[in-house]
């Protein structure tokens, strides 16, 4: 049975749907961005946002991509750091309800949260606090967490922490896996540009982004970037959004329209595109079958408010095929 592992920054998300993106402008945060932000500066944007609706989900893009692997049938495991507070309890609680082996460390900083501001048009934007999640390091690691896995999949918001990545993925190729990158954000990718290309080009099996990543990596429109990243390794992703994706392996090219959907929050997309398409990898389909459970699963997500479908929602992407 394949499995698969994934790692990434245990985040609790706290989604704010905003009537305009004047609060955005307010606050200086780029729309469509990450931006890290420390505690006090997260306390005052708390205080900020104290009268408006708000709804708290478990996140963190490498866990939402694990759980939706799970949620379609795929035996995965998530690894990441909290406190042993009320929300690191509830975030590993999370993950096992949804059927993720959690194996999850402890510090002793508050367990990080982000806050995801919605835009009318489902644009999502985040500033996250790391909390507990910045102290996880590269000597935690043990050869041990692998065992057992096929594919290590790893979120590139963790690039706050080099050592990490890299300690983690030497493990995981010593145990015999495959190794899934996916780029996370635009501005994420302009500042690690050297790194990202350094795992591409001599650790990395399989890498996602999506256009504006894909740019920020290569200097290159879409196709050209997938060219240039089929080059380097195993299977190219490229997300389009509304124009749907695209993927390379070898002489092999192919494209995918997106799914009609009504869009109200993009929280998850990318995440749960990756889960489909890990889900079809696992499954041994072709590379277009891949990209079809991808794209499904994002248009379906997109439909809700968070990064997470109801079993409804699953059965939909499954039927769907």
């Amino acid at each position: 049975m394949y499995k698969i592992l994934g790692m990434g920054n245990a985040l609790t998300d706290v989604l704010v749907q905003l009537p305009s993106d004047e609060l955005l402008i307010e606050l200086g945060l780029p729309r469509g961005s990450m931006q890290l932000i420390d505690k006090s500066t997260f306390d005052a944007l708390q205080h900020r946002i104290e009268e408006m609706p708000k709804q708290l989900v478990c996140g963190g893009s490498a866990a939402n991509t694990m759980t939706g692997v799970s949620k379609m049938g795929i035996t995965s495991g998530f690894v990441g750091k909290v406190h042993a507070d009320h929300v690191g309890d509830h975030y590993r609680n999370d993950l096992e309800h949804h059927g993720v082996v959690a194996h999850m460390f402890e510090d002793g900083q508050s367990s990080g949260q982000c806050l995801v501001f919605i835009s009318p048009d489902g644009q999502r934007t985040f500033a996250t606090f790391l909390g507990a999640a910045a102290s996880f390091m590269a000597h935690e690691i043990e050869p041990s967490l692998f065992e057992g896995y096929d594919l290590f999949y790893i979120e590139g918001y963790l690039v706050q922490n080099h050592e990490l990545i890299l300690a983690a993925i030497v493990h995981a190729k010593a145990a015999g896996l495959r190794v899934a990158l996916d780029l996370a954000s635009y501005n994420v990718v302009e500042d690690n540009r050297e790194f990202l290309c350094s795992l591409i080009e001599t650790h990395v099996d399989l890498v996602f982004a999506n256009e504006e990543e894909a740019m920020a990596l290569t200097g290159m429109e879409p196709t050209k970037a997938l060219a240039w990243m089929a080059e380097r390794v195993d299977i190219a992703i490229v997300k389009l959004g509304e124009k749907g994706a695209m993927a390379c392996r070898g002489d092999e090219t192919v494209g995918m329209p997106a799914v009609k959907a009504i869009c109200v929050d993009t929280t998850g997309a990318g995440d749960l595109f990756a889960a489909g398409f890990l889900y079809g990898l696992a499954s041994e389909k072709t590379l277009s079958d891949c990209l079809r459970y991808g794209t499904i699963a994002a248009g379906k997500v997109v439909e809700y408010i968070g990064p997470k479908l109801d079993q409804a929602g699953w059965d939909a992407v499954l039927c769907h095929y």
